[in-house]
């Protein structure tokens, strides 16, 4: 099999070339000017904007580095066989996970400003929503959560990274002689992996779902304290889990084209991951629908108003947006077989996918802490948003020049490609 050499580093393991100073540049300096703009936000006469901006952010950037995790565990629940190449690059978003707790741990800093129990407590609910409980038990859930969707990274790196210092591929540096310590045969490796992941797959499946839907009532819910609906939780866990399809699709085509991965990432792997993104398109739109429609058919104050606000000025047009990037021209563009094939419209239609989910996580959160009659979305959100894409990014980067994206070790995937 004859590889570009642009990305033989990347194959073989042997030393990778540094990220281009420009792009580092850039992405630093984004990251910087989110945090200052964040710092000057919060100590400042904007301080609510900065820390709604925030939570809609870590909500949105912590649900794609989780969802990449998810994927990567559905496939080997169902031992799917297709999704070799692009497992690792949704793993790679994992590389996420430990910013995202630290970020979970500036939320607490922000509490007085985005729920207004906190400052005003519902003697009713003061049993659950009160802030050293609420963030404990998120912390908790996402501690856990987050160490086994690492612990999973580290039996899928493994075998990879001892197999590439079997063959002297690789010249092992502190981290990784740690993940490959007590290495044995590459056969007994495959064995010890392959049962680690799949005790943890479905573990972390049934984690993700519950964890998701805590912090859908804790962070988003609670936002306004008087709503609840109990199918909050799977609608966001859900949308969260199409979102993260999207974005997987988005960095498999880039991928694709900067590795120049023809031989690995082709059109039948693009044609699979747009029938997933069909797919949780219209399972999050059913289950909006079900969330809506006993609301309406209700039409009890307590559970309308949440509906209410987002329905009417300045908050409909947003609503109409996120409906038809999400919803409207996913389900009509994606009903064609050669949309799904082809690179560039599936990066199109996932990248409107990707903004429509932003934009629906700001639905979510804004208008119940925002009380003006007009959008807040200024040079600020946009410096703290572009600040998190940086960081992601970073974390991402930093993952592809560390570890092999390519699962080296597997068996299926080295039979693809000797093909």
């Amino acid at each position: 099999m004859s590889l570009p050499a642009n990305h033989t580093a990347t194959m073989f393991g042997n030393a990778p070339a540094p990220l281009p100073r420009r792009l580092l540049g850039v992405l630093l300096a984004l990251l910087t000017a989110g945090v200052v703009a964040f710092a000057t936000g919060i100590a400042g006469t904007n301080s609510l904007r900065a820390w709604q901006i925030f939570l809609v952010n870590f909500l949105f950037w912590s649900g794609i580095a989780q969802a990449g995790v998810v994927f990567a565990a559905i496939l080997h629940v169902s031992n799917a066989r297709w999704g070799g190449p692009v497992k690792r690059i949704a793993e790679a978003m994992a590389s996420f996970l430990p910013v995202s707790f630290l970020l979970f741990l500036v939320l607490f800093f922000g509490r007085e400003e985005l729920f207004s129990w906190v400052s005003h407590p519902l003697p009713e609910k003061a049993a659950w929503l009160n802030a050293p409980f609420l963030f404990a038990r998120d912390g908790i859930a996402l501690l856990v959560l987050y160490g086994l969707s690492l612990l999973f990274l580290y039996y899928s790196l493994r075998p990879d990274l001892g197999l590439l210092q079997e063959r002297g591929k690789q010249s092992p540096d502190a981290l990784h002689r740690a993940l490959t310590a007590g290495w044995r045969s590459i056969e007994e490796e495959r064995r010890r992996s392959q049962r680690a992941l799949a005790t943890l797959s479905p573990i972390i499946l049934i984690l993700y779902a519950f964890v998701f839907s805590l912090i859908a009532f804790d962070l988003v819910m609670s936002l306004d304290p008087h709503w609840y609906s109990t199918l909050f939780g799977g609608y966001f866990f859900i949308g969260n889990l199409y979102l993260g399809l999207a974005a997987i699709a988005m960095v498999a085509v880039l991928t694709r084209k900067f590795l120049q991965w023809e031989a690995h990432i082709t059109p039948s792997h693009f044609h699979d991951l747009g029938k997933l993104v069909f797919a949780f398109c219209l399972l999050w739109t059913y289950l909006g629908w079900s969330h809506y429609l006993p609301i309406w058919y209700g039409n009890l104050p307590e559970e309308t108003g949440f509906l209410l606000v987002r329905a009417r000025s300045p908050w409909a047009p947003l609503a109409g947006t996120v409906l038809a990037a999400c919803f409207v021209i996913p389900f009509i563009v994606l009903l064609s077989r050669e949309v799904k094939r082809r690179a560039g419209s599936l990066f199109a239609i996932c990248a409107l996918v990707v903004v429509g989910m932003w934009l629906e996580r700001y639905l979510l959160v804004v208008p119940s802490v925002w009380s003006e009659d007009w959008v807040p979305f200024g040079g600020l959100e946009a410096l703290i948003t572009l600040g998190f894409l940086a960081a992601a990014a970073l974390c991402y980067l930093g993952f592809a020049r560390t570890f092999p994206l390519l699962p080296l070790a597997d068996l299926e995937f080295q039979k693809e490609s000797r093909k």
